[in-house]
């Protein structure tokens, strides 16, 4: 794409909807985990499962793509790196630190552990103590590697970029661990999941699409049909197949290929239809939900350990009649408690710059 008129860097309605989308599709891929680890692989019901959990890891990728399209939003002469780390430092980072602290707290009045400073350190440096955090970690280095980025889609062009990186994010999901172990011995390296480069193909075409945002979206409105087409078809492959291979009814050595299809048509897809929004102002439970989605993605896993807890105590073993119960205990517990803490923090901010504006006597 040929780098077009700079888009304002101001929070864009398609861009909020994609993220409560995207959120909500992630907490969906985490309350599912349990039937799809559970039931007979053989049986229908493990398809019905199985597949809207195949179909929602499109989310994972969304939001690497968002990240990316968020950072070159702004332009050159407006984007300034200091404030950025900090805002960055701010909104991810610390978040995440107070997260896996919470966590780690909860665990261990649970009985799981004993504290451990250096065992909290390697939690927050791995990512490895609930199943989501990796995708934190892997977002932080594309952030600490910003000034890259940025000179990168500045100085190369996307048709040329995007290949390689595509290239190179395919082999490292599949062979990054099989490299390191050619470089020394006997080394197993479970970590591919969180290696900023798995998800590099992602990520720079953000950038792309922020750099070339209003180009982009002419992009997607001249090509609707064939991006329906392109969904609706990789759609298919990818739940087909999935069913034939995670049933054992199959072997498809060519999954990860259409899998990696099915992604990035369903993110143009979503996009697509986000962008229809960008001329409405957003509607407010979106809006409120979006002010949230972090820490709703933070936090959605302590209530799924919770209710588990919860069910196993009640009794309630049949994995088809505890999924809706899991599904209403997370989704209404993490949405209502993360709106409850943000309004309560809102609240406690206007209380305080009242009093500071107050004169004294």
């Amino acid at each position: 794409m040929e780098h077009g008129k700079e888009a304002p860097a101001g929070r864009k309605p398609e861009l909020s909807i994609l993220n409560v989308l995207f959120c909500l599709l992630v907490v969906l891929i985490h309350v599912l985990s349990h039937p799809v680890s559970t039931l007979d692989r053989s049986s229908w019901q493990f398809l019905t499962v199985l597949i809207p959990q195949r179909l929602a890891f499109a989310a994972v990728s969304g939001f690497f793509v968002l990240s990316g399209v968020k950072l070159c939003l702004t332009g050159d002469s407006r984007f300034s790196l200091s404030q950025y780390y900090k805002r960055r430092a701010k909104t991810l980072l610390l978040p995440y630190l107070l997260a896996m602290a919470v966590y780690y707290a909860y665990f261990i009045w649970r009985g799981y552990y004993t504290f451990s400073l250096g065992q909290l350190c390697q939690f927050w440096l791995v990512g490895d103590l609930s199943a989501h955090f990796y995708f934190v970690v892997a977002l932080i280095q594309f952030v600490v590697l910003v000034p890259l980025w940025r000179v990168f889609v500045r100085k190369y062009d996307a048709v040329l970029a995007l290949p390689f990186a595509l290239g190179l994010s395919w082999l490292c999901a599949r062979y990054l661990g099989s490299f390191l172990a050619l470089l020394k011995p006997g080394l197993e390296f479970p970590y591919s999941d969180r290696v900023f480069a798995t998800y590099l193909i992602y990520y720079l075409a953000g950038c792309y699409i922020g750099r070339n945002y209003q180009t982009f979206l002419t992009l997607l409105e001249r090509n609707k049909a064939l991006i329906r087409v392109l969904f609706v078809t990789l759609t298919l492959a990818d739940a087909v197949f999935s069913a034939l291979l995670f049933s054992g009814r199959a072997a498809i050595p060519f999954l990860e290929e259409i899998h990696i299809g099915y992604q990035m048509s369903a993110i143009l897809f979503c996009f697509q239809l986000a962008a229809q929004w960008k001329d409405r102002p957003l509607p407010r439970p979106v809006a409120e939900l979006d002010s949230v989605s972090y820490l709703i993605y933070l936090y959605h896993c302590l209530a799924i350990t919770e209710f588990n807890l919860m069910a196993d105590r009640m009794g309630i073993n049949r994995v088809m009649v505890r999924l809706p119960l899991r599904a209403m205990f997370v989704y209404g517990g993490t949405v209502a408690g993360c709106l409850l803490w943000h309004r309560g923090i809102l609240l406690l901010k206007a209380q305080l710059k009242r009093k500071e504006g107050t004169p004294h006597e």
